[in-house]
């Protein structure tokens, strides 16, 4: 799917805050910024609403028959359940 500028911009500030570092695993490996409410659904596309997440835990963890949550509060992440496949 093809974003915005702005939006690229804010899944690059988000990794560069997080060290370019996986916030499940500590990868540092392919890290990718994640939604935490779902961009498709109407998601903001902003720092806060995402999280830096390597591509095994993207996609194995978080988008496949995955029963992880992420819940955010107030700037503070917290995930729990455990991953899919």
């Amino acid at each position: 799917m093809s974003r915005p500028s702005d939006h690229r911009r804010s899944q690059n500030e988000r990794r560069l805050k997080d060290l370019k570092m996986c916030q499940l695993c500590a990868s540092t490996n392919r890290v990718q910024a994640h939604h935490i409410f779902e961009y498709a659904k109407g998601g903001p596309s902003t720092v806060e609403g995402m999280i830096s997440l390597c591509l095994d835990c993207h996609q194995r963890m978080i988008h496949k028959d995955s029963e992880i949550r992420i819940k955010k509060k107030e700037n503070h992440i917290t995930t729990f359940g455990r991953g899919g496949k």
